[in-house]
């Protein structure tokens, strides 16, 4: 990154810092998991932390909960190939601190995102001296980088995403973010139709490679602990009055306004299936109290995940942190969210895990986080498109009395995914070389 456009950065960010700070200490108000770490936060470290850490760790960097996944993934197999590994992981938001607090241990150190401030962040990364920073998918720390570079530490962005909206804000200023690019080692992409457009932005080729995407690599997953002191997943539904039997719906990372698509359609489904049961995992849990006035007003019964006495319901609502994946094998089909028109956020949330799971997936039209792999998904008949109450509702039908159908589905999304496996492995292989390779020179212009 040139030295004017870091300087333009290092004005603008502060006063977006102040503009959206109200908005900020709402979310601690409301979560309450953002005041955990929150020195950490301001670059401020006990002594007890700092000296845990000490230095030459790898540094990952991961915005939220997806993104901590795909850490986890990297860091277990680059610890199985490199036993000697140690790891701090970053993430912003509480819900990925949470599910990083649970894999903590002298290998692994979690880390609250510090903010991106010049002489806060060049005083960390001395500290800390990581012998690299790899950050994930899209979330980039220019003051980070830049202090990295300047003592000689490697800089890797893996599982680069480049949605068509990012691409465009790009090319309005493709000087400055051209530079930019071009101060990391490596830039591993998902997809291999991505390398022309990272190359129309004049990133060198040099530092683009193919891996595949991690998030959908089978052959490397990271376990997340259980929830200690709950029954297991297998029996839970019992505990609600449902039947292992029972054909059960999930609605996996839904957010505002889309709860009540799912809980009218699920509705209407239990005309015909009685037996029909509904998990709603919304992805912010905090949402919990609007969530379950929303239910009662339609008539249903509703349980909470995070109550220790768990009555019978006609809804499951998981209020809790990282448990999601453990219900996938549970449903009969599984609605990912983010994606219906009716929802306050768009652009998809994981629909993969699902199809990991061998269940049969519904999404909204609204994906542009996830494609093209969405449209590949559906045009493959992998997943199945939605967009209201009614469309919900027939393709739930659809699915369920057709046993067949599901297991197509799911076996046409092995056949999508089956590049991306092993894209894990091949990270970590091209992470190696970068260790071991040294730094380029400056040129004049930096």
């Amino acid at each position: 990154m040139s030295r004017f456009s870091l300087a333009l950065y290092n004005l603008i960010f502060p006063i977006l810092l102040l503009l959206l700070l109200p908005g900020y200490l709402v979310r601690i108000w409301k979560r309450g998991g953002y005041r955990s770490k929150i020195a950490q936060r301001v670059g401020i470290f006990d002594e007890k932390t700092r000296a845990r850490i000490g230095t030459g760790r790898l540094w990952l960097h991961a915005v939220s909960v997806g993104e901590v996944g795909i850490a986890l993934k990297f860091a277990d197999e680059f610890l199985r190939r490199n036993p000697q590994s140690r790891f701090v992981i970053s993430t912003t938001t509480s819900t990925g601190l949470a599910i990083l607090e649970k894999r903590a241990s002298s290998r692994l150190e979690p880390l609250a995102n510090p903010i991106d401030l010049p002489i806060l962040t060049s005083r960390l990364v001395r500290k800390i001296s990581p012998s690299v920073l790899i950050m994930i998918e899209a979330d980039l720390w220019p003051n980070r980088i830049e202090a990295c570079r300047k003592l000689g530490i490697p800089v890797a962005l893996i599982n680069a995403r480049l949605s068509s909206r990012s691409e465009s804000r790009y090319r309005l200023v493709r000087p400055f973010t051209s530079s930019f690019f071009n101060r990391l080692g490596l830039l591993a992409l998902t997809e291999h139709d991505d390398k022309a457009r990272w190359l129309s932005l004049r990133v060198s080729p040099a530092i683009l490679h193919w891996t595949g995407n991690i998030k959908y690599d089978n052959d490397a997953t990271a376990s997340l602990p259980d929830k200690t002191g709950v029954p297991a997943f297998s029996n839970f539904p019992k505990f609600l009055g449902w039947q292992v039997t029972d054909p059960l719906f999930l609605a996996a990372s839904t957010h505002e306004g889309e709860e009540m698509d799912v809980a009218r359609a699920y509705c209407e489904l239990c005309r015909e299936i009685p037996t029909l049961r509904l998990v709603i995992a919304p992805r912010h849990v905090e949402r919990r109290s609007s969530i379950v006035l929303l239910l009662e007003g339609l008539g249903l019964s509703v349980s909470l995940r995070s109550k220790e006495a768990v009555s019978p319901a006609d809804v499951l609502l998981l209020d809790t942190t990282g448990e999601l994946a453990s219900w996938y094998p549970l449903a009969t089909c599984v609605f990912v969210g983010k994606s219906l028109p009716s929802s306050v956020n768009r652009g998809g949330q994981n629909m993969i895990e699902p199809l990991q799971a061998g269940k049969p997936v519904l999404i909204g039209p609204h994906t542009a986080n996830f494609e093209p792999l969405a449209s590949h998904l559906v045009e493959s008949g992998a997943a199945l498109r939605v967009s209201d109450i009614a469309s919900i509702t027939a393709a739930f039908h659809k699915l369920h009395k057709n046993h067949t159908l599901r297991e197509q589905t799911v076996a046409s999304a092995e056949m999508v995914l089956k590049p991306h496996q092993g894209a894990t492995v091949r990270t970590c292989e091209f992470v190696e070389k970068l260790l071991l390779r040294p730094l380029p020179e400056k040129s004049g212009g930096e």
